[in-house]
């Protein structure tokens, strides 16, 4: 089935991205990335893009809500299955010190120094037992120890959630595959101010650097896991209770005789 950010494509415009058709396998062990799901970029409930922009001129809007349901949705399996997540935010005052995020960043009003600005929103609020990480510039392994985490965790694979699309999305992505790692984009789980931009790029991250997928089968997968982890939770504690009995008058687990 056609998706609505395959539909800038048809015609010539889609054709000269042929030779790029290609799937990626998962790996053996995801990790969820949320990028930016803050009050800046998300703003507040019910306001029309130019009312949320007025709030914050950096938010997303509707947009931004209609992808939040999604995103709680992935949080909750992964917590449930034991994949580890890890949350990016924009690095906030410290940008003063550290440079801005988009060009213009410093320029007029600071957004991301306003007070509250870099809080998640409280659907995608990290656990205290999950990773949290202001990123300094636009992607989410720039100048951050994100690599070195996901690999000191085993994590091959990453499903990455949040804002925006073309922008702090696209560049963590593109990182993501420059760093070896193979990322699964949730259509429905990012989102950005401009439907144009996020379609350019959902389709460019598609073509080159990773799966855009869509909500069911991440949670599927997810199910899954947890089912996997649960089953051999059970066949651990089988063995270990099989090794106890038989073993127990001989350390190498013979017989007593």
């Amino acid at each position: 089935m056609t998706r609505w950010w395959q539909e800038a494509f048809a015609g010539e415009a889609g054709a000269a991205y042929a030779s790029f058709a290609h799937r990626q396998d998962p790996g053996h062990r995801p990790a969820v990335l949320v990028i930016d799901v803050v009050r800046s970029f998300v703003g507040s409930p019910g306001l029309d893009l130019d009312a949320a922009i007025a709030e914050w001129p950096t938010a997303c809007g509707p947009a931004a809500h209609r992808a939040l349901p999604a995103i709680a949705a992935v949080l909750a399996a992964a917590r449930a299955a034991g994949v580890p997540v890890a949350h990016l935010r924009p690095s906030g005052p410290a940008a003063r010190h550290l440079g801005p995020t988009v060009k213009n960043e410093l320029v007029g009003e600071f957004v991301n120094g306003r007070p509250g600005a870099v809080d998640f929103v409280t659907e995608s609020a990290p656990r205290e037992d999950e990773l949290v990480i202001a990123k300094p510039r636009a992607s989410a392994f720039f100048d951050t120890p994100l690599a070195t985490c996901l690999r000191a965790l085993g994590v091959d694979d990453l499903i990455v959630m949040g804002t925006t699309t073309s922008g702090c999305v696209r560049a963590s992505v593109v990182d993501a595959f420059s760093h070896g790692f193979r990322p699964f984009v949730v259509e429905q789980a990012v989102f950005d101010r401009s439907r144009l931009s996020a379609a350019v790029s959902l389709y460019e991250m598609d073509a080159k650097y990773a799966d855009v997928v869509q909500l069911d089968d991440v949670l599927e997968r997810l199910a899954r896991t947890a089912g996997g982890k649960a089953a051999a939770g059970r066949a651990a504690g089988e063995s270990a209770a099989a090794l106890s009995f038989t073993g127990k008058n001989d350390p190498i687990g013979g017989s007593d005789k």
